[in-house]
């Protein structure tokens, strides 16, 4: 009788997948964790749901106690004894916290009080990921704590008239942004966070926008015409994209952002820094392309629509407005993109838009749909092409 395959049987061609491109590698992943739900019991289903609120508390415990970054500093494995040192803390304590995230595949147990760093330790030791984590256990985890309570108060209405579970949780009235500038090491995770997710593994928005192709006969012909106008766009990280790709337009290209925003952006040779805020008439008349990325779905519909308005009475017959955001399919949403929308309504009464909202949205701004031309297939990253009516 055939033996059964032992689990690194079953996990070694899964090795195979690291040349799969994003969408096959989702969907195979996706796939076994269906087929591992398949196996559970209705018991297996509540362990499961109630450890995975459990393990960024224990996370967090790993982060304060340098862990993980001190498995991964070595091949060799440490002892309980050496990892309790650092901290002063009870070597008995973190014999049963090593376990635990041993258990969890987060750490390796190599033998009776000896552990050592895997793949998993190395992603939680990454700066990014880390500063991402910790924006979860300090500001998102209790805003959807305080969902439930939040939508029974609020009689299950989406519109949340500026005030949101982020409020509750936080207890302050301030908007997120504001309250972050005054706890800056919140903020630093969420620029962390921000870093990573604002980059989609499978394209950018400048293999679907022919900025070549739309800009030659500027660059040719109208040597004062501005061709890029990047609104709200932080310290410019966009910018020296379309820059580094496109250095003919030096010159052309306009960054847009708060005052207490530019104080702590270096300067970009080729780009004109303007203080501006995007509930004000756009002062840039005529640009080729105003461009709004990951802006318009903080905000609820009547914000967006005065957002939009604003950069209409700028606009030259060709100029076209590049909102650069998540468009959600109508039907067979990804979960990333679903955990996403309800991140924007817990932080800012604000949405993830499908294809049909997003017409509807512009609709209501004296917009058009020219085209939506999509580049990240899993988030459905996308740039929405839009023009006047």
């Amino acid at each position: 009788m055939p033996s059964e395959p032992s689990k690194d049987d079953l996990i070694a061609p899964l090795e195979a997948s690291s040349h799969l491109d994003e969408v096959s590698r989702l969907r195979l992943q996706d796939g076994l964790y269906e087929a591992a739900e398949a196996l559970e019991t209705p018991v297996d289903m509540m362990y499961r749901l109630l450890n995975q609120g459990r393990q960024m508390a224990m996370i967090k415990i790993g982060y304060d106690l340098e862990i993980f970054t001190t498995l991964t500093s070595r091949a060799e494995p440490y002892s309980v004894e050496e990892l309790s040192v650092p901290k002063g803390a009870d070597p008995l304590l973190i014999s049963r916290l090593l376990r635990f995230f041993a258990a969890n595949r987060m750490i390796t147990e190599t033998s009776q009080d000896l552990f050592t760093g895997n793949k998993y330790t190395k992603g939680l030791s990454y700066p990014r990921v880390r500063g991402g984590l910790l924006h979860g256990f300090h500001i998102s985890n209790p805003t959807w704590q305080a969902l439930p309570e939040f939508l029974q108060e609020n009689n299950y209405q989406n519109t949340t008239g500026g005030h949101c579970a982020w409020h509750k949780a936080a207890n302050t009235e301030l908007d997120f942004f504001p309250w972050a500038k005054e706890n800056p090491e919140i903020l630093k995770y969420f620029q962390q966070l921000m870093s990573i997710m604002m980059l989609p593994k499978d394209g950018s928005w400048l293999d679907v926008i022919p900025i070549a192709d739309e800009t030659r006969s500027i660059v040719d012909g109208n040597a004062n015409r501005k061709v890029f106008v990047d609104i709200a766009g932080s310290i410019g990280h966009q910018c020296l994209r379309l820059l580094s790709k496109h250095p003919d337009l030096a010159g052309r290209v306009v960054l847009q952002d708060l005052e207490e925003t530019f104080q702590r952006a270096p300067k970009i040779d080729g780009v004109e820094f303007m203080v501006h805020d995007f509930f004000r008439e756009q002062p840039v008349r005529g640009a080729k392309f105003y461009y709004l990325r990951m802006i318009i779905h903080d905000w609820e519909d009547d914000k967006a629509v005065e957002i939009l308005k604003n950069i209409v009475p700028a606009m030259a017959d060709d100029s076209q407005i590049l909102i650069d955001d998540v468009v959600l399919p109508n039907t067979g949403t990804h979960w990333w993109s679903t955990c996403m929308d309800m991140q924007m309504y817990i932080m800012h009464g604000a949405m993830e838009r499908t294809v049909d909202q997003w017409h509807a949205l512009l609709d209501k701004a004296g917009l058009k749909v020219v085209d939506i031309k999509t580049y990240g297939a899993v988030m459905r990253n996308s740039v929405v092409v839009a023009v006047p009516k």
